[in-house]
C-alpha cells in the first residue's frame, strides 16, 4: 500500500486578523484626521499697517480650511498682491498653527505732481487717504535719482520721517556750475528747514538729538555739508541770521 501523506492545513488566526485590520483601519483614520484638521490658529506678525482681516481675507482662509491641504507657496502670492507686501514666508506647524511672516512695506512720501503714494519697495500706489503723517514730494526728480533717494530715504527712522513736511529736489548750483544735483530740501514740521543729499540721508537720524541742541532756535540746516566732528550745530544757521540773505542754500562745504 502506497504511503498517503497528510495535508496539515493552516488555521486562520482570526484574532490577529481582526487585530491587523482594526490596527490599519485607526492608521487610516489617523492620517485623514491629520490631513483634514482645520487651521486651530493664524499668527501674523510684524505688520502695523496692514490688518489681520486684510491678510486672512486675501489669502482666502478666514473659514479655517484644512490646513495640510493648503499649499503655502500658492498663498504667499496671495499675500504678495497686498500691495504693502514686500516679503512673505508662511509655515505650517503640525499643532494646526500657520504663520504667516510679513515685511511690510513703508509708505515713504506723497508724489503731489501724480497723487501716488511711494512705498520703501519702490512701488508708487494710490493715495486714497489711506496714508496719512507722511512728507510731500512737490515737484519733478529725474527718475534715476528718484530711484536713487527712496533706497536712501527707506534708511531714515520713521519718527524722523514723521517730522518732514514737505520734500524739494533743491540741486547746489552756485554761478551756473551744479555743485551737487543729488541735493534736497526738506521743510520740518518745526519749521526748521535741512538741506540733505542721498549720500549723508543717514544723518537725519541724528536730527531728534539736534533738535534738542538748538531749543528754541529756528534756521537752516546743512546736512549735505561734511562735519568730521558731526558738530550739527556747527552746520546750522539761524533764520536771525539770515536777514537780508538768499535761503536757499549755500555752497557745499569741504
Amino acid at each position: 500500500m502506497a504511503n498517503v501523506k497528510r495535508v496539515k492545513r493552516r488555521r486562520i488566526n482570526f484574532k490577529a486578523v481582526i487585530l491587523l485590520l482594526l490596527i490599519v483601519y485607526l492608521i487610516v483614520m489617523l492620517l485623514y484626521t491629520f490631513f483634514t484638521m482645520p487651521i486651530k490658529n493664524i499668527y501674523i506678525k510684524n505688520t502695523t499697517l496692514l490688518s489681520d482681516n486684510d491678510v486672512i481675507e486675501v489669502a482666502g482662509i478666514k473659514d479655517y480650511p484644512s490646513i495640510f491641504k493648503l499649499s503655502s507657496k500658492k498663498l504667499e502670492e496671495k499675500i504678495l498682491s497686498l500691495e504693502l507686501v514686500e516679503k512673505v514666508k508662511v509655515s505650517k506647524k503640525l499643532n494646526g498653527k500657520l504663520i504667516i511672516d510679513i515685511d511690510e512695506a513703508v509708505p515713504l512720501f506723497y508724489v503731489r505732481s501724480t497723487d501716488k503714494v511711494v512705498l520703501s519697495s519702490k512701488k508708487h500706489v494710490n493715495n486714497n487717504n489711506k496714508y496719512l503723517g507722511i512728507p510731500a514730494l512737490i515737484n519733478k526728480v529725474p527718475n534715476d535719482l528718484l530711484n536713487k533717494f527712496i533706497e536712501a530715504f527707506k534708511e531714515v527712522d520713521l519718527d524722523i520721517l514723521k517730522m518732514i513736511n514737505e520734500i524739494e529736489y533743491n540741486p547746489n548750483i552756485s554761478d551756473n556750475v551744479v555743485i551737487d544735483d543729488n541735493r534736497f530740501l526738506l521743510r520740518m514740521n518745526d519749521t526748521n528747514i535741512v538741506y540733505v543729499n542721498v549720500l549723508n540721508m543717514k544723518r537725519l537720524n541724528d536730527y531728534k538729538e539736534f533738535f534738542m541742541l538748538i531749543g528754541d532756535n529756528r534756521g537752516i540746516l546743512y546736512l549735505d555739508s561734511y562735519d568730521s566732528d558731526n558738530n550739527l550745530v556747527g552746520l546750522f544757521t539761524s533764520f536771525d541770521s539770515q536777514v537780508g540773505e538768499d535761503d536757499s542754500g549755500r555752497d557745499q562745504q569741504d
